[in-house]
């Protein structure tokens, strides 16, 4: 079915960019050049949408094809319109907007990493529950020692999201792996697993911080030696280096547990503690190639260790070749030949591995190598397939001979990984069942996403930090700017709801019930974003000319397929003399919310512009009033098509017609900040010295001195597009309607109260933290105490609910939903007379509140609920308000 579903994209993407080049034949010639160039960049679009369509939940996919739409509805209009030039200026200037629309869709540099991803519907779906695990390997997920590293991983798939059942398990069956040990006297060791807590991919994360995390609530429910802390705590500390692959291994019968740390894509091995004296397998590796070690021991020894190395070739051949570069170690041995005559041999392992030693940091004795007591092979794919085959497993089952194979084949057939190794040694033979393809990533599951979006597109402070060491002294870009981050954040809350304990936009506003309407958790969320732009608050902006490969050969590499510009680079890649650093302003607001914002937080239903302009400089005034009448981001002026396709929805009295928001916005005086030499290009006026950029949306020269673009005399309200209900002409003059004149009022705005408020307390915009500091568990119970007031835990008690324990662990009431809002009045926020209870003490309040925000109001009932001000505002939550001890 996605397969149909993506052939049918494909196939309206192609007939629109077809009907778009047609288009530009048909035009006239003086329009062709600039129909050429819009039909290019809706092409570019349509294939960036294509390569990681995939990725994007189904609303996000919408989205796409409706900035494609509208598009192609604008060009067209702007051919039929009295003036094709002015309009198509106006599209062409625009147009890089959709560009980073659809590159961000996927996050930013997403692109080019998720053409490598895998796409298979099926295994999308695949999840590693519980249940899988005990079919498997029969063991209990819920049993404290061996059930640990299961009860991390879920703990991470889990982590930003409220836990409404311990039975939500989200981590995808690429995270997991089994394997079964078999011996000549009939024995075997069949209840082992692994997890993936950070998979050998960009494929999926958590961060460094959430996989250290449960990680070291692993080591403990293992009661693993020093030497398991010691590499846990390097890799903690190398943040500048990529994160390695970390996983454990279980295996219950011998009790014998494993890290591993796993390096993949050309990254170094963090420097981890002993490591280099691990001994040498017979290829030389440098810290760079491909190879996994581990820590084993016992569980219970906390003394004892061994430290293992596995090399694997770094191309496929035949077993011979592998005889000879382990120095024919396999040579005669007639079940290796049997293995490559049925089902070949990928590639050979390579291992080495230290005795037993002790290690305490201050005195460790020298690691000495052990007799080799195994080698490995890889099996190569039937007929390509990574997927379980019971063909395939009963033929491996009779060439093995080895009792109990084949009932372990057909039980842990359900993990759906085909056989991946084997490996042998006297008198035993263990085979695995582990990924070997990762990358299935759900867009349906909104942890598996954040996940995704984490390896795919964010850039940790270790990354900026190693940029910043890297590149201020080559010319390239330093740091990201406070804007550029507050805008991710709000692509984060409203678009994606990466962590619903940060904020709740995305689910609020997906709400049927909340049509036409923009929720108090996405009032929040717009505030916090123009806070954080306001005050001329700047913005990294890459120059649209084409890549100088001859200026720049270190860019060659990227060049290719949709990228052909600086602007399709990831903003790091590009260098300083391409990139501006320019005041976000309010056109920037516009492009955000136009483009990101939920359809009930823009207008005609929201009026999300403050009043004061976001940069009172001339030129950025001068880009938003432009932007607004050039209306492809029509922002306050939306004056007769409101977004989504609901026709029910209510709408303001006057509408369709001018916006009172709108008119305000034109009223505004530009000749306080602009005079005669005033420079209107504002990439001109912030642009680095000596720098030219030639693009058709950019245009700068600092190599020349001064700004040819100048105010003048003012200009005219030119409107192309969007603000004509809000313009009257008298012959030749063309004015703002006059203030007493009918306008059309959003039933809701932004808080000017919530804005100074939240500029006093900027804190309260901060991400709020997914794990506490003091959420460790070390008997098995993976204890996630989480800021919303929601705690996952692996235990169940009777009559109490997991968010009171959370709460009373937290020191914290929730009132919620409690906060309800009231259109028409002052104050529309209001609680009414309620109880909050920590612990064993209940306060109450009994009087109703009210205020003009959201937190106004919940820090007036914590402070009219509590006995001599003992009680304060923690934080509010959608609708719920949580109050904490002073």
């Amino acid at each position: 079915m996605k397969t149909a579903v993506l052939l049918l994209v494909a196939a309206g993407t192609a007939k629109r960019d077809e009907d778009l080049h047609a288009l530009a034949a048909r035009t006239r010639t003086e329009h062709r050049p600039a129909v050429a160039r819009s039909a290019a960049r809706a092409a570019k679009a349509s294939r960036l949408l294509a390569d990681h369509g995939h990725l994007l939940p189904p609303d996000l996919r919408e989205k796409g094809q409706d900035l494609l739409n509208e598009h192609e509805f604008r060009l067209h209009a702007a051919l039929d319109s009295a003036n094709p030039g002015p309009a198509l200026a106006a599209i062409e200037k625009r147009e890089a907007g959709y560009l980073k629309a659809f590159r961000k869709l996927g996050g930013e540099g997403a692109v080019s990493k998720a053409r490598k991803l895998p796409k298979d519907e099926e295994r999308t779906k695949l999840r590693a529950t519980r249940e899988v695990l005990f079919e498997a390997t029969g063991i209990d997920a819920e049993e404290p020692v061996w059930g640990a590293p299961f009860r991390a991983l879920e703990g991470l798939f889990r982590a930003g999201h409220p836990v409404s059942s311990l039975a939500e398990r989200e981590a995808p069956m690429e995270a997991l792996g089994v394997s079964a040990k078999f011996f000549e006297d009939g024995t075997a060791l069949t209840k082992r697993y692994h997890v993936a807590l950070q998979p050998p991919c960009d494929c999926w994360t958590f961060g460094r911080d959430a996989v250290i995390k449960q990680a070291k609530i692993v080591a403990k429910s293992l009661k693993a030696p020093p030497l398991v802390d010691a590499w846990l705590d390097s890799i903690e500390a190398d943040d500048a280096r990529k994160l390695p692959s970390v996983g454990f291994g279980v295996s219950v019968e011998d009790g014998a547990c494993k890290l591993y740390v796993l390096n993949y894509g050309g990254h170094e091995l963090p420097p981890l503690p002993l490591v280099d004296a691990l001994p040498r397998t017979a290829r030389k590796q440098d810290r760079a190639s491909s190879v996994m070690v581990s820590v084993e021991w016992k569980f219970g020894d906390m003394k004892t260790q061994q430290m293992r190395q596995y090399a694997v070739e770094a191309a496929s051949g035949d077993v011979s070749v592998a005889r000879q570069t382990q120095d024919e170690r396999f040579a005669g041995d007639e079940l290796v030949a049997a293995l490559d005559g049925a089902f070949g041999v990928g590639q050979s392992e390579d291992i080495a591995v230290t005795a037993p030693f002790q290690y305490d940091k201050a005195t460790t004795p020298p690691v000495v190598a052990a007799p080799l007591a195994k080698s490995g092979l890889k099996l190569k794919r039937q007929d390509g397939n990574i997927d379980s085959n019971a063909e395939t497993d009963a033929k491996l089952a009779a060439l093995l001979k080895a009792p109990g194979a084949d009932a372990w084949l057909a039980r842990s057939r359900v993990v759906r990984h085909a056989l991946s190794n084997v490996q042998f040694g006297e008198g035993f033979v263990t085979l695995y069942r582990h990924p070997t393809v990762f990358g299935f990533v759900d867009p349906s599951s909104a942890p598996q996403h954040l996940a995704l979006r984490n390896a795919l597109a964010k850039n940790t402070r270790a990354t900026r930090r190693r940029l910043d060491e890297t590149r201020s002294s080559s010319g390239y870009l330093d740091d990201v700017t406070h804007c550029d981050e507050a805008i991710e954040l709000f692509l984060d809350r409203a678009v994606w709801g990466a962590n619903e304990l940060d904020s709740t936009c995305k689910r609020d506003s997906d709400l049927a019930a909340n049509a036409g309407t923009c929720p108090i958790s996405c009032q929040d969320d717009v505030a916090c974003l123009v806070v954080a732009c306001s005050d001329c608050a700047l913005v990294d902006v890459a120059c649209d000319e084409a890549i100088d490969t001859a200026a720049y050969p270190e860019l060659a590499r990227h060049v290719g397929g949709d990228v052909d510009s600086y602007d399709d680079l990831d903003i790091e890649d590009v260098p300083a003399g391409k990139i501006v650093r320019l005041p976000c302003g309010d056109s920037g607001l516009f492009n955000t919310m136009n483009l990101w914002g939920p359809d009930g937080c823009k207008y005609p239903y929201y009026g999300f512009m403050p009043v004061d302009t976001l940069c009172d400089e001339c030129s950025s005034m001068y880009a938003a009033r432009e932007a607004v009448l050039d209306g492809l981001w029509d922002g306050p002026c939306n004056e007769d098509d409101p977004p989504g396709d609901d026709d029910s929805l209510t709408l303001p009295s006057n509408y369709p017609g001018c916006g009172c928001d709108c008119a305000d916005f034109l009223r505004r005086d530009l000749s306080t900040a602009c005079t005669a030499t005033s420079c209107i290009n504002v990439a001109q006026q912030y642009a680095p010295a000596n720098s030219v950029c030639a693009g058709s949306d950019f245009k700068w020269d600092t190599t020349a001195a001064g700004c040819t673009d100048l105010y003048g005399t003012g200009t005219q309200f030119d409107s192309t597009w969007s603000g004509h209900a809000c313009l009257d002409s008298t012959g030749a003059t063309t004015v703002v309607q006059d203030a007493s004149a009918t306008c059309y009022q959003t039933q809701a705005s932004i808080s000017e109260a919530d804005l100074v408020d939240y500029k006093a307390n900027p804190k309260q915009c901060a991400v709020k933290p997914i794990y506490e500091e003091d959420d460790d568990d070390a008997d098995g119970g993976s204890e996630l105490v989480m800021s919303g007031g929601l705690v996952a835990i692996g235990l169940t008690f009777t009559g109490i609910t997991i968010a009171a324990i959370a709460n009373a662990v937290q020191e914290q009431c929730a009132l919620g939903p409690t906060i309800v809002y009231e259109a028409g009045t002052t104050h529309p926020y209001y609680i009414s007379p309620n109880l909050c209870t920590i612990g064993t003490k209940t306060f109450s309040s009994d009087k109703t509140v009210r205020d003009a925000s959201p937190r106004k109001v919940c820090r007036k009932f914590c402070e009219a609920a509590s006995e001599k001000g003992k009680l304060a505002l923690k934080h509010v939550q959608g609708l719920t308000c949580y109050c904490k001890r002073r």
